[in-house]
């Protein structure tokens, strides 16, 4: 059995905030907690303190300023054994292609921004569907039949919004 913490010693975080605002800002190499940066004026380099929470210059490119907001919202979703299984095989392969980790909150995450930027075409196509009613939680034809309706209210959208919803 382990031992417990002392009830006056901080609780030990991983991710604590000044290395998650260094991988925010892209920065190579993370910062100590009592983060400074160098000034130079006249040659000579001096160190000055930093908020750590600091934004970048108003100056600076907007490339260089992201806008970042934490995912701090969960959204449940349930998916049969084929849908889930394919959706890793999809997530993958897409990784695979790419040489890149992809897990599946970053397809859905992507799938979000692209509903996101297509919410006026899915609305005006929603509107010329019409009413569209949702049965039971048991009836799993049902179910399939209003989520194959809604993917088809999407499907149209992405296309007629042209580029993907942009």
């Amino acid at each position: 059995m382990g031992k417990r913490a002392p009830s006056d010693e901080k609780p030990f975080r991983p991710l604590d905030a000044s290395i998650l605002s260094d991988v925010a800002e892209h920065r190579a190499e993370p910062q100590s907690p009592s983060r400074r940066s160098v000034e130079v004026g006249d040659g000579a380099p001096r160190l000055r303190p930093t908020d750590p929470m600091s934004k970048p210059h108003p100056s600076a490119p907007l490339a260089a300023r992201p806008h970042v907001h934490r995912l701090d919202q969960e959204k449940r979703i349930l998916f049969t054994r084929e849908e889930s299984q394919a959706i890793d095989r999809l997530v993958n392969n897409l990784a695979v292609r790419l040489s890149a980790q992809v897990k599946v909150s970053h397809v859905i995450r992507a799938l979000t921004s692209l509903l996101l930027r297509s919410e006026r075409e899915i609305d005006r196509r929603a509107g010329e569907r019409g009413t569209l009613i949702r049965p039971p939680n048991g009836d799993f034809s049902g179910l399939q039949q209003f989520e194959l309706a809604i993917a088809d209210i999407l499907a149209n959208a992405f296309r007629d919004s042209g580029r993907g919803g942009t």
